[in-house]
């Protein structure tokens, strides 16, 4: 998921905090001692850091600031000029610019504050130029009296506030309270059945009235309870277009980059979606569009050839239908080459070639989304290197989405994408397997049929069951759950995940009910097979099949080259070395890599990175360059001088873009470098991914 920036604001605004301080004590030691080069060094350092975080959450007028204070400084690091009062004057004033501007993103959420003024006077100065503060201090000091005029004004009007700031947690304390409320009416529904079938026998009428009084009362309890829960979950949905919106700045600039020409159709939408969703959707949608600008929309040449416009079409549109949005993603495209899918599966699995040779398209599109698996022959900065469509594959599972694709040749490929509005509730069917209760979720659900033997057809060790006018392949899900099976089962669910279907025996059928999902417990965090639990009328945890991985699970039971390949190639967990003097840079990577799977460590320069490399088994190095004790320079010449480390991919995060600085770190042997002005948790995870070969 993209990392969110509201998960850093506190911590980034108290960082910044710190280096200002570390600034101003600095200021005032250069003072005493103006030829001290190694304080000199400090502020730069620390104003370097400031405008490199506020570069990278997104704060212009911080970074624009920073920068401003920071030339002034190289000013006398290059012996233009020396320090003066002045200097001294204008690097207090700038700290206090830049904590008002921290004010306003702490109660705003933006850092938007006219800082005209200041960079006219940071031009002069680091120009050699005389100036003044007095027109700085003036204006600090009116919007000082102005802030505390509103904190009156504001204390004044309290009773005209019609809205509240409300964080998340707290209505996640309640929708819990509320999931035990509900989970007591359950057990209190299934004790008044149990009370009125002991009373079923007494002659007494007024005792046989009781039982329809609380049924009466339970139904209104009922009925309260999960108007009060669908209001509850309201509160923690946001509308569609807080990701639409940002994605439209970006496709522009990737389509910029590829020399495309499209028109791009994305309307805005208000349709409310749980913010759990919102945040995996971002990255869903962007992989996909840019899967449609790199691999489907032809060259302009390539287009007037085939007889259409010289500009592509592609489309994001979205609507709703009951509880589910429904989003397509469309291009007027080449298409998906088929028998190019099928001539790299084989590759990939040359011991299914004769299985491969005879699938439908359909049936070859679960290849598409196979991490690594890509079909451009020369990979692009957009199409990566089979990670895109992984991804999306990944986190439709994670927000229990349903994916569907269709294409044409040379007419286009549309992705159609339902989502739920919300994670904290599912429908689904419980079922029973031996002794054991489960659920499947029904957006995997396409039908349930009775058991007929005469539908069924024994085809190279596997048993198909002919329906619609096709054969679907049987599997018992006691095969998955390690049950002994039933001969006698009269209960069979066809399954759909990614155009494929299975038909799964269960011993029997239970209900279908809508209930609460709760994560798994820590213990069970790891069981792959399982997406939560939910919890029946007698308090007893009932596990939530993960559908894609018991379907996976299914037919690896037969397809035994696949599974070889499969586990031969299991992704195995890096470790990556994160390197940067700034604690919310290292805390936003760190994030982006661990929920990526990988393992991290943090140094906050080159003296404790190397500390641990001589100590533990590091994969990738992402650094800063300018750190305290040790830079990214000095540390990546010490790395190459490490045996262990020599062809150690290295990546260089940088707040400022060079062509010599990227030119001498490319010589000294890294292998990357990213400005944060144009950092991503995509191009970050890619350019890993691509040096580490996954």
């Amino acid at each position: 998921m993209p990392f969110s920036k509201a998960d850093f604001i506190d911590g980034f605004i108290a960082e910044t905090g710190e280096h200002l301080d570390a600034v101003n004590n600095g200021i005032i030691q250069l003072k005493k001692t103006p030829k001290n080069r190694e304080v000199l060094a400090a502020i730069l350092r620390e104003l370097h850091t400031i405008k490199g975080t506020g570069r990278m959450m997104g704060y212009p007028v911080v970074e624009q600031t920073a920068h401003g204070l920071e030339d002034v400084f190289k000013g006398i690091r290059e012996e233009k000029y020396e320090l003066t009062d002045h200097i001294v004057q204008l690097t207090f004033l700038t700290a206090d610019c830049i904590r008002r501007i921290l004010d306003k993103i702490k109660t705003d959420g933006t850092d938007d504050i006219d800082i005209s003024d200041f960079l006219e006077i940071f031009k002069k100065a680091s120009s050699g130029l005389f100036f003044t503060t007095d027109i700085l201090e003036d204006k600090v000091k009116s919007e000082s009296e102005f802030n505390t005029i509103n904190a009156r004004e504001d204390t004044a009007s309290l009773e005209n506030i019609t809205s509240i700031r409300v964080d998340i947690s707290r209505i996640n304390d309640i929708v819990r309270s509320f999931d035990n409320l509900i989970i007591r009416q359950f057990r209190f529904k299934h004790q008044l059945e149990a009370f009125e079938k002991r009373l079923s026998n007494a002659d007494t009428k007024q005792v046989k009235e009781l039982p329809k009084q609380l049924k009466e009362d339970l139904l209104l309890t009922e009925t309260a309870l999960f108007d009060t829960q669908h209001q509850l979950l309201n509160l923690r949905m946001l509308t569609l277009n807080m990701v639409l919106t940002p994605i439209k700045k970006e496709i522009e600039s990737d389509m910029m980059k590829l020399g495309k020409t499209i028109d791009f159709d994305m309307p805005e939408s208000e349709f409310m979606l749980d913010k759990a969703v919102l945040e995996k959707l971002r990255d869903i949608l962007l992989h996909l569009v840019r899967n449609c600008i790199d691999h489907g929309i032809e060259s302009p040449e390539e287009r007037l050839k085939k007889g259409k416009s010289e500009r592509g079409h592609i489309s994001v549109l979205a609507q709703q239908v009951s509880n589910h949005i429904i989003i397509s993603v469309a291009d007027d495209g080449r298409g998906i080459q088929y028998e190019t899918v099928r001539k790299k599966a084989i590759i990939r699995y040359p011991k299914m070639q004769k299985q491969i040779a005879s699938m439908s398209e359909k049936e070859l599109q679960q290849y598409i989304f196979e991490s690594g698996f890509s079909t451009m022959e020369n990979p692009t900065a957009l199409s990566g290197r089979g990670v895109g469509l992984d991804v999306v594959r990944t986190d439709m599972e994670k927000i229990k989405g349903r994916l569907r694709l269709h294409s044409e040749i040379d007419k286009g490929t549309t992705f159609e994408l339902t989502i739920p509005v919300s994670l904290a509730t599912q429908q689904g069917l419980f079922v029973h397997c031996g002794e054991i209760k489960l659920m499947i979720p029904s957006h995997y659900i396409l039908e349930i049929i009775d058991i007929d033997p005469k539908n069924f057809t024994n085809l190279q060790s596997q048993t198909f069951i002919s329906l619609h006018q096709q054969l679907i392949p049987v599997y018992h899900l006691s095969s998955i759950i390690g049950t002994p099976h039933k001969e006698k089962t009269d209960s069979l669910i066809i399954l759909e995940y990614l155009e494929t279907q299975i038909a799964m025996v269960v011993d029997s059928i239970d209900q279908y009910e809508n209930v609460v999902v709760n994560p798994l417990p820590p213990i069970m965090n790891n069981l792959e097979p399982l997406q939560g639990v939910v919890y029946d009328e007698n308090y007893a945890i009932i596990p939530i099949l993960n559908i894609p991985d018991i379907m996976k699970r299914l037919k690896g039971l037969l397809a035994y080259d696949l599974k070889k390949y499969q586990s031969k190639n299991k992704k195995r967990t890096y470790t990556v070395l994160v390197v940067d003097d700034s604690t919310t840079t290292r805390q936003i990577e760190q994030t982006i890599f661990e929920t990526d799977g990988y393992k991290v460590e943090t140094a906050v320069d080159g003296i404790e990175a190397l500390d641990i490399l001589r100590n533990k088994h590091i994969d990738a190095i992402i650094t800063d360059i300018k750190m305290p004790r040790m830079d990214g320079m000095v540390l990546l010449s010490n790395v190459r001088r490490m045996d262990d480390y020599i062809t150690t991919p290295v990546i260089v995060v940088s707040g400022v873009y060079d062509p010599e600085t990227k030119d001498e770190f490319i010589q000294a042997g890294a292998q990357a470098f990213i400005v944060k002005s144009e950092f991503q948790r995509g191009n970050l995870l890619q350019a890993v991914k691509e040096l580490l070969g996954e």
